[in-house]
């Protein structure tokens, strides 16, 4: 198997490396998926097990559970693990595979599924289903283009999907057309990166494009936030490591209602 280390990303085994299914070359703004052109080298399982690296395990509280990668390799995500009475659900996962960290994830409850919030974290994710067992790995239809490969552990959903009682994968799109949330049944969202933080406290951004800094329309953010507004929570939480511990309802729709307003022009008489 080959990890791309611009997006970790993992691909089929082949003699050479492949071209990474997120490379189209220098894309424009509008396509989706847009990195840029890729021009980083490929790792396999085994390079990135013999790089020095340790396991960082964040405790959330009620049943919520994040780890990352020390060095970062590739976009350096944190990866959620929500364990509910009826199984885990393992999200956004690693790109990387090794004992250290299949044991923290085993050790925190069963998984029973595992999906991704946006292709970009697509990460090792048939490895991921084959080590614990071959659970099932969620994809939204609309990310179904990203994938390197298809594989029976692939289910598909589309707007909406329950893969444990009472925890939801719901389709909000914004940052790629099939980016969505889950939300546990305890009202925590796991974010990905189509809500992220910023550098104020108890604030969250809306982008289309991260490398560019290009943000989401005014039309898109209010169909984020009032799609969200269907479902009670709390607690928010993004790949990058944000965290809104307390009120995030509140956050997301005071920091929605500014970023519409910036990008609808009712404050250019202050620029």
């Amino acid at each position: 198997m080959w990890i791309c280390d611009r997006c970790g990303i993992e691909h089929p085994a082949s003699p050479e490396p492949p071209t990474c299914v997120l490379d189209r070359g220098e894309v424009g703004i509008e396509e989706a998926g847009d990195l840029g052109a890729h021009t980083g080298r490929w790792w396999t399982h085994e390079e990135l097990i013999s790089a020095p690296h340790k396991t960082l395990h964040r405790d959330h509280g009620r049943g919520l559970h994040s780890i990352k990668r020390e060095p970062h390799f590739a976009i350096g995500h944190w990866s959620f693990v929500a364990v509910t009475p009826a199984g885990a659900l393992l999200w956004d996962p690693p790109s990387w595979l090794d004992t250290e960290v299949l044991d923290v994830v085993s050790g925190l409850g069963e998984v029973t599924a595992i999906a991704t919030s946006h292709p970009h974290m697509f990460g090792a994710q048939l490895g991921w289903s084959r080590a614990l067992g071959g659970v099932p790995v969620l994809v939204n239809e609309r990310n179904r283009e990203w994938l390197p490969a298809p594989d029976p552990a692939f289910e598909f959903w589309d707007e909406h999907a329950e893969p444990l009682p009472g925890l939801e994968l719901v389709r909000l799109g914004g940052h790629m057309r099939g980016s969505a949330v889950a939300r546990t049944p305890d009202g925590s969202i796991l974010a990905g990166d189509t809500i992220t933080g910023g550098l104020a406290p108890d604030w969250v951004s809306f982008q289309r494009n991260f490398p560019k800094h290009i943000p989401m329309s005014a039309a898109v953010v209010r169909r984020i936030v009032d799609r969200l507004d269907d479902f009670p929570y709390d607690r928010l939480y993004t790949l990058g490591g944000d965290t809104i511990d307390k009120d995030a309802r509140a956050v997301v729709r005071r920091s929605a209602e500014t970023h519409i307003r910036w990008v609808s022009g009712d404050f250019d008489h202050l620029t």
